[in-house]
């Protein structure tokens, strides 16, 4: 199980469907990370966007800074 509360700014995060995401923020409280999506095979122009990460989203951690 990947432990939220290790994630930091600039972590890479693979998530569901694909998307690439760094996080920006990490709220602190093991379940919700704020990420900017940088790689989104479905809709390309959500490329930027930044959303909340939910625990159960993130498939794995594809590098940690």
């Amino acid at each position: 199980m990947l432990d939220l509360m290790t994630l930091k700014p600039g972590d890479r995060l693979l998530l569901q469907k694909g998307i690439v995401a760094e996080v920006t923020e990490n709220m602190g409280d093991g379940q919700w990370v704020e990420a900017r999506f940088i790689e989104v095979p479905e809709k390309p122009s959500d490329v930027g966007a930044v959303e909340l990460c939910h625990a159960q989203d993130i498939v794995k951690v594809l590098n940690a800074t």
